[in-house]
């Protein structure tokens, strides 16, 4: 489906204009699963260019300063990854 998603954003985005795109990963079953870089693959096969790949430390922002030992627990209890970082992808057609 989201396959649909870039082919409808680049049939209406003009040529040379830039479309971004901030995605996380996915952890389930104890397995880290790469969303964005899939989500990037599907963006180049539809037929934007990648222009870069920013990694945004999420580490201390401002809602997991107050609630960041819960995270914790979380992760300690129930084999579950804290994220630390997104990606904001930036592509041109």
């Amino acid at each position: 489906m989201f396959h649909n998603v870039l082919q409808n954003s680049f049939e209406l985005l003009k040529s040379g204009w830039y479309m971004w795109m901030v995605i996380w990963d996915k952890y389930a079953n104890s397995e880290w699963i790469p969303l964005g870089f899939q989500c990037m693959n599907e963006a180049k096969k539809v037929g934007f260019k990648l222009k870069s790949i920013i990694v945004k430390n999420i580490e201390w922002n401002r809602w997991k300063i107050w609630i960041g030992w819960i995270w914790r627990y979380r992760a300690l209890n129930s084999d579950y990854y804290i994220f630390k970082h997104e990606y904001i992808f930036i592509f041109k057609k």
